[in-house]
């Protein structure tokens, strides 16, 4: 593995939970700058915003806030945590105009984005702003072209690159990021995960204990198909969490639409429930391998609590 010890990100609220349904948009906004600021001082070491276009769930009319755009803002309210996306949907955005919005976040932040990316999969908000939804191996090829093609922006002057979804002739990314950026990957499947270990520094799933087990195999495979050491790429997980009692769990999936017995189906697969609890979920990812270990804690729109128990009670436990 790449990292000495455990690594702890939180997601900034954003409205990738409908959280921030019936807000006034400024104070949705200032809630994220004083999260992010919260949890910076706390110590997390990474902070994270989904990378869609509308909320998620039954009801998705709920404000969101557009990656990039706000992780520049966020730049300015932090001063030690890494920013990233988790993850960038490749689709989104052109390579040349993604590669510039990546580079600027890693100077405004003074080099702390992580590049994270995937291939898209919520075909509903394609549909519903008129993007194309490539079949899987289309979004595969896409993610790769896009990874490869970025990397290049970064490294080179000038970057002809002729793939079969992206075209570059004589293309330059200037300002270049501060240092090449940690590059993340948020892909499941065979053909990802390949992707993974050509390029990645760390590949994060969000998924429950015996899926990661699995694509921890998977990856492990792939590594060994591409020629790589399968230690010099980290694993990580994201996971759902509330250590309030339940209450803010109960309150999120309900305003996500979800049936009042989600709760009992969500408990065991996330970071919820008490200290002692929760810190019994994360040693079973740790023993599994995970070296960074990424939180949505459902109450961070109204309180810092879950977030600041997690790090005085929780992350003290490994080291």
């Amino acid at each position: 593995m790449t990292s000495d010890r455990i690594t702890w990100g939180a997601f900034v609220p954003h409205g990738g939970a409908n959280e921030f349904a019936g807000w006034d948009p400024g104070k949705a906004w200032q809630r994220m700058a004083d999260c992010a600021t919260s949890f910076d001082q706390l110590g997390y070491d990474h902070l994270w915003l989904s990378d869609h276009l509308m909320a998620s769930g039954g009801d998705r009319s709920g404000l969101y806030f557009e990656a990039y755009t706000a992780m520049a803002g966020l730049s300015q309210v932090t001063s030690r945590a890494r920013l990233g996306a988790l993850v960038t949907c490749a689709a989104y955005r052109s390579v040349a105009m993604l590669a510039k919005q990546a580079a600027n976040v890693d100077i405004m932040s003074g080099g702390r984005l992580i590049f994270a990316l995937g291939g898209g999969w919520d075909q509903p908000e394609f549909d519903a702003y008129g993007l194309p939804f490539a079949s899987p191996g289309e979004r595969v090829e896409l993610f790769t072209e896009t990874l490869e093609s970025i990397k290049r922006l970064w490294s080179e002057d000038q970057v002809d690159y002729d793939g079969q979804q992206v075209k570059l002739t004589g293309a330059r990314c200037e300002p270049r990021p501060v240092a090449m950026p940690p590059i993340w990957t948020g892909t499941h499947g065979p053909r990802g995960l390949r992707v993974a270990a050509r390029f990645a520094d760390v590949a994060n799933w969000n998924v429950g204990l015996a899926d990661f087990k699995r694509l921890s195999g998977v990856l492990n495979e792939a590594c060994e198909k591409e020629g790589r050491d399968p230690e010099t790429i980290d694993t990580s997980v994201f996971r759902l969490a509330d250590l309030s009692g339940g209450e803010a769990m109960r309150k999120i999936l309900a305003n996500m639409g979800a049936p009042a017995e989600a709760y009992d189906m969500v408990k065991p697969e996330h970071f919820v429930g008490d200290s002692d609890e929760v810190a019994e979920k994360v040693s079973q990812f740790v023993d599994a391998g995970a070296r960074h270990i990424i939180l949505m804690f459902v109450d961070s729109a109204e309180t810092d609590d879950s977030a600041r128990t997690f790090m005085e009670k929780v992350a003290p436990r490994f080291g």
